[in-house]
């Protein structure tokens, strides 16, 4: 998919890779289903081939300013997208069963899962839900419909795509000459930080169950 992309708009300016990389990212917030890391990654690698460098180290990457106008792209599209879903939240919250798409996105299942992990984790849910395809729309919906502030929102939603989207815009700009090796990283990025969150959250249940147990 990543392939198909970069062939797609390799032809076009650097202003129109931007353009895809923000509009999609809007999309996904509305629903379209494609993974964040495949426009970030080819965000990533657009931006290389828009001023190749052979080969490509990390103090060359430090100072591209291509590559940070990009990484600026993917994040403002991501958080973009992610406020699309937390405003409908709070717009819509109580009427999601009068609307096809969210209710096509928001399945009573899933729905209780965000609840249950809400009441666990209150404001951090914002932050790993970041991480966790298939209930990161759910969540940022249902935050926002239980009320939380836009500031404490944007806070902990930015500081988790402060870490993701340079890291997986960068595995598309360093491996932009192999589209293949950087699809591949960037899975595998996933898997990792997806295997980091639930660890954190198995510890965060182990400490509440230790202070439960403490208090009887």
């Amino acid at each position: 998919m990543i392939e198909s992309f970069v062939q797609l708009l390799s032809s076009e300016s650097i202003l129109a890779a931007h353009a895809f990389v923000l509009l999609v990212l809007l999309l996904c917030g509305l629903g379209l289903p494609l993974p964040e890391d495949v426009v970030l990654v080819t965000g990533g690698a657009l931006a290389w081939l828009a001023h190749p460098i052979d080969p490509t180290t990390f103090s060359v990457m430090l100072t591209d300013a291509g590559l940070w106008a990009m990484i600026g792209t993917g994040t403002v599209g991501c958080l973009a997208g992610d406020m699309i879903l937390f405003m409908a939240g709070r717009k819509f919250g109580s009427r999601i069963g009068e609307i096809p798409l969210l209710r096509r996105i928001l399945s009573p299942a899933k729905q209780l899962r965000v609840e249950a992990m809400t009441r666990k984790y209150g404001r951090r849910v914002v932050f790993m839900a970041r991480f966790m395809p298939g209930l990161r729309s759910p969540t940022f919906f249902m935050t926002g419909h239980a009320g939380l502030s836009i500031w404490t929102f944007l806070l902990f939603d930015g500081l988790a795509a402060l870490l993701s989207v340079p890291l997986l815009v960068s595995v598309g700009y360093y491996f932009g000459d192999d589209l293949r090796i950087a699809a591949q990283v960037a899975a595998r990025f996933s898997h990792y930080v997806l295997a980091a969150v639930l660890i954190a959250i198995a510890l965060m249940v182990l400490q509440a169950w230790r202070r439960r147990r403490a208090k009887r």
